[in-house]
């Protein structure tokens, strides 16, 4: 066969791979589009292509869910990867609470650290809480081990509760730090008028992530801890975790 006869085999079969993409890009537009208006608060944005063919995945918040492509079955649970072991849904879960916190803001924060700091935890506290407490007192070792704490409001009783009180007191002082401090030892606090305070809002935030108890740690990779770790055993689980995501 001549040189030119195959350039003309190779630009038709590229001619083929160029309009199917361009059709499959069609399919799954049209697929969002469908799926999109099936699910009240969900936009094309939150429907992306998953791991699996057919298989589309919708994301609100940090819920993950799945849908087939002609929008007929809804898929929740997890997808693994058996080939690495890996749970990719987590994954996915785990970046949408980087970025819902990230969209929160460390103004609407209280802040520990000691500079430098290496790693970045984000607690959902309840000022009543014993655990919260214990991990509290012990702050001085998260931060000298170069641990750096954003402490979001969870009062575990939900509003109109003494602890949602206290929050937003401690929200409303002049030194939030030092009023978190107090309130954790059951100092009474002064109770200041300042406006709309962030407690509803990460309250709200808690609830999506699908918080029950407290404390409730999200690492800066966006995994979630449920529960109180000592300082080295935190350190220890995050090393672990970065260098494993490393690896991968």
């Amino acid at each position: 066969m001549s040189l030119t006869n195959n350039l003309r085999l190779m630009m038709a079969a590229t001619a083929i791979v160029l309009v199917s993409g361009a059709a499959l890009a069609a399919d799954l537009d049209e697929s969002r589009t469908r799926i999109a208006n099936m699910f009240p608060g969900v936009t094309e944005d939150n429907i992306q292509p998953s791991p699996i063919d057919g298989i589309l995945e919708v994301r609100v918040g940090s819920n993950v869910a799945y849908v087939s492509v002609d929008g007929r079955y809804l898929i929740q649970g997890s997808i693994f990867d058996l080939s690495n072991d890996r749970n990719l849904t987590e994954a996915r879960r785990s970046l949408a609470r980087v970025e819902a916190i990230d969209d929160l803001g460390e103004d609407q924060m209280v802040i520990f650290s000691s500079e430098p700091y290496q790693h970045t935890v984000t607690v959902f506290t309840d000022v009543e809480c014993g655990y919260c407490r214990k991990l509290h007192r012990q702050m001085d070792e998260y931060n000298n081990l170069g641990i750096r704490i954003r402490y979001l409001f969870f009062p575990r009783g939900g509003p109109g509760t003494s602890g949602w009180e206290k929050a937003e007191r401690v929200w409303c002082a002049p030194d939030r730090k030092a009023a978190l401090t107090k309130a954790k030892k059951d100092i009474p606090l002064e109770d200041i008028d300042c406006g709309t305070t962030p407690v509803a809002k990460e309250y709200a935030l808690g609830r999506e992530f699908g918080i029950r108890g407290t404390p409730a740690i999200v690492t800066e990779r966006g995994d979630m801890i449920g529960g109180y770790l000592p300082p080295d055993e935190l350190l220890e689980y995050i090393v672990k975790a970065n260098e494993a995501a490393a690896a991968e």
